[in-house]
């Protein structure tokens, strides 16, 4: 009969080894955890104007070419009173992946030795001239999924010597004795990211 416990005990042992292992390998499937990581790609912001990226920097003065096609009166690319012209903004929006707000100010700047220079209007694309009053800015919206990849925004300028002009004829006539003196006008574009 000693044999006989001593099997069954062998036996017992052996079953509990071996239910040991299955309930380690059970609970082993609940324990277990893995880790990874997602590759997303970062919507890209890279918008030039004029051939220039406007991740380069802030200035792109160089960029920027009036146009003053003159007429009978006034010599081409000159300015003068009632001299009108325009400068072309060409944005180039194929590497921008969100949809986004442009804003165009312009403005006469501090340093200009004509004062009475105005934006008159502006045409998107060759399309009509819509007329500008008061300074105001040139907006639109672009929608990414209207899949725009680029735009030419004309801008139409004037010295303006109407009776509502700050500068008289005096000051008009030395505007042209300033020593380097120069017509300009300060344009600042910005870009938002619209949802």
């Amino acid at each position: 009969m000693k044999s006989h416990k001593k099997i069954l005990f062998i036996l017992a042992f052996i079953f509990a080894v071996i239910s040991i292992y299955f309930i380690v390998q059970t609970f082993a499937k609940y324990i277990s955890s893995v880790s990874g990581d997602t590759g997303i790609a970062i919507a890209r912001w890279n918008i030039s104007v004029n051939n220039q990226s406007i991740k380069d920097g802030s200035d792109f003065s160089t960029t920027l070419t009036p146009v003053f096609p003159g007429n009978s009166n006034i010599a081409a690319n000159v300015i003068a009173p009632t001299a009108t012209g325009y400068f072309d903004l060409v944005f180039d929006f194929s590497q921008a992946d969100v949809s986004f707000k442009y804003d165009i100010s312009t403005s006469v700047s501090p340093d200009s030795s004509v004062k009475d220079l105005i934006v008159t209007g502006y045409s998107v694309d060759s399309g009509a001239v819509i007329p500008i009053t008061n300074g105001d800015d040139i907006s639109d919206q672009i929608n990414y999924s209207d899949n725009i990849t680029a735009r030419t925004v004309r801008v139409y300028i004037m010295w303006d010597d109407s009776s509502s002009a700050v500068m008289n004829n005096i000051d008009d006539a030395g505007a042209t004795k300033v020593s380097n003196g120069q017509a300009l006008m300060d344009v600042k574009i910005s870009f938002t990211q619209t949802v």
